[in-house]
């Protein structure tokens, strides 16, 4: 089969996959994540400087606390927006909300602390929730704060995904025909110095139907690892043991945990589309494996890990007082991770990677007729 017929073979496959005037629907909704992200971050560090401001913060864990609230309810709203014209997957919406929000109920009953993650209290206090606000309060804030991280996970990877569509590929073209981009781009996949870069490729893996398993575990894994791997930086710092309450620190390891996938997302969606090297060597060199090194050093990390926790005792912090915390983390840490894999293999995963070589084909079909090689 042709280049070109492959081409037009997955545009039908994508077209397919989201109906009729899906596909328009996806582009319209991308188009103005990307028009809107620049304004939304501006307005999210305006409003956050102006709260600051307004209550006096003077600490860096309330204001690190407000910042991840506001970002957390701006891009909440975006995922309101956004699963208005989600693209269909194997799950209706209404499925994938009440696995997210089934998901954070369970949870909730699992945390020791759980006023640490409420967002109507983190408006104005970051102290633990005292009997005064009573048993109603509660109950609407959690509810609240659940129907929030699950738009805000919709929120993000719909941002995200937008981006990804629009700049990936031209970032893999540039990889083999940019001039001075071309050894940045090089670079940001970590591709060896030694292989003279003859040509991109994308080799897509076979359609494993509109919900992918596969990019499903693996998005849950590397958001899991990537959020441990943040949380040692904490939970294992004898500074923040000794000065910040645990219910603090809990609370925004959690709203962080929000925004990790947006840093896995990228290479999931390099590895669905296959892009790899083609040089002089035997073998290719498939641009996921310089993302994984990017992304961990296992080595590094499990440095990281011991040097952290042979600190964190000399200094006379036990370690009881540390597993606490990883115990408490885990739990939300797990939840947002099934929950951003789930979202990603059902409405995003098959759509994005068409979106990639479709742009991609065009691109390079570009740049090859410029160069007269085409």
């Amino acid at each position: 089969m042709t280049e070109g017929a492959e081409v037009e073979s997955g545009v039908s496959d994508g077209m397919a996959r989201y109906g009729t005037g899906g596909r328009s629907s996806s582009e319209a909704i991308d188009a103005f994540l990307v028009r809107v992200l620049p304004w939304l971050i501006a307005a999210c560090v305006a409003t956050t400087i102006v709260l600051a401001v307004i209550r006096h913060i003077g600490d860096f864990w309330n204001f690190l606390s407000q910042t991840c609230t506001v970002f957390a309810l701006a891009f909440a709203i975006v995922g309101g927006i956004a699963s208005l014209r989600l693209s269909k997957g194997s799950y209706p919406f209404w499925m994938v909300a009440s696995f997210g929000m089934a998901a954070l109920a369970i949870m909730w009953l699992c945390l020791t602390d759980s006023e640490t993650v409420l967002f109507l209290r983190g408006i104005y206090s970051l102290a633990p929730v005292g009997e005064e606000e009573g048993a109603g309060f509660y109950l609407l804030d959690v509810l609240l704060s659940m129907v929030l991280m699950l738009f805000a996970s919709v929120g993000v990877i719909a941002t995200v995904s937008a981006m990804l569509g629009k700049y990936m590929p031209k970032l893999l073209v540039s990889v083999e025909f940019g001039n001075g981009d071309k050894r940045s781009a090089a670079k940001f996949f970590m591709v060896p110095d030694v292989l003279d870069v003859e040509r991109v490729e994308l080799d897509p893996r076979e359609d494993r139907g509109d919900f992918d398993v596969e990019s499903f575990l693996m998005l849950a894994f590397y958001t899991f690892a990537l959020g441990l791997l943040v949380g040692t930086m904490l939970f294992l710092n004898p500074v923040i043991l000794e000065t910040v309450p645990d219910h603090v620190l809990i609370r925004v390891m959690v709203l962080i945990s929000l925004f990790l996938p947006a840093m896995v997302v990228p290479w999931q969606a390099v590895k669905d589309v296959g892009a790899k090297v083609i040089s002089s060597a035997p073998r290719p060199y498939y641009l996921w494996t310089g993302a994984k090194r990017r992304l961990f050093t296992g080595f590094m990390a499990l440095g990281l890990f011991f040097f952290s926790f042979v600190i964190a005792v000399y200094y006379g912090n036990s370690v009881e007082t540390m597993l606490s915390y990883y115990v408490q983390y885990l739990v939300p840490l797990a939840t947002v991770s099934m929950i951003y894999g789930f979202i990603y293999a059902n409405c995003f995963a098959a759509g994005l990677s068409d979106n990639i070589r479709e742009e991609f084909t065009v691109r390079r079909e570009r740049s090859l007729r410029k160069r007269g090689l085409l």
